[in-house]
């Protein structure tokens, strides 16, 4: 497992050979072992371990999943966001982005998407102003405007979206 922190109690079960399609909305944890289309959302529960999706080895979720700890050894097609940790088993298959707190990704997990940190305010901050001064170096000059025109500067000290919609302007 993860950590030696325990884990929410599992009081929900799509049981193998069950398919459900639609939304579920669940305290504590569920254990996905049949097939879930439609997305799984743990609400915030009311101890300190939080929401727990575990998709075992022949589940499979076709939707996009919220919770604090997910683990996955089934297929997963969709987008996760686990706000405290995430572990990709060895029999994991994930098609989506992935948004996590901690990782853990064993030998033999596959992963089809983007994997993005969720970084304390500090650190995302500190990578919001050095992928600035990277389009700032990229590009110092926007098209029609002169270095010293302000929203060309104010354009440069954004974030690269910025950029972009001062360059399409």
């Amino acid at each position: 497992m993860f950590s030696k922190n325990k884990l929410a109690a599992i009081r929900s079960l799509v049981a193998d050979g069950c398919r459900i399609q639609g939304d579920i909305t669940f305290k504590d944890g569920i254990r996905i072992d049949g097939v879930l289309v439609g997305s799984l959302q743990g609400e915030l529960a009311d101890t300190k371990n939080g929401s727990l999706v575990f998709v075992a080895e022949h589940g499979t979720v076709s939707g996009a999943i919220k919770a604090d700890v997910i683990i996955v050894n089934g297929r997963v097609e969709g987008p996760i966001h686990a706000s405290r940790m995430l572990e990709l088993q060895p029999k994991a298959r994930v098609s989506g982005d992935i948004t996590y707190a901690k990782l853990e990704m064993h030998q033999g997990a596959l992963v089809s998407g983007c994997m993005i940190p969720l970084l304390p305010v500090k650190e995302s901050v500190s990578k919001a102003l050095l992928e600035t001064e990277m389009v700032a170096q990229e590009r110092p000059q926007l098209a029609g405007h002169s270095e010293s025109s302000p929203s060309a500067t104010i354009a440069l000290q954004g974030s690269s979206r910025q950029v972009e919609r001062a360059q399409n302007a």
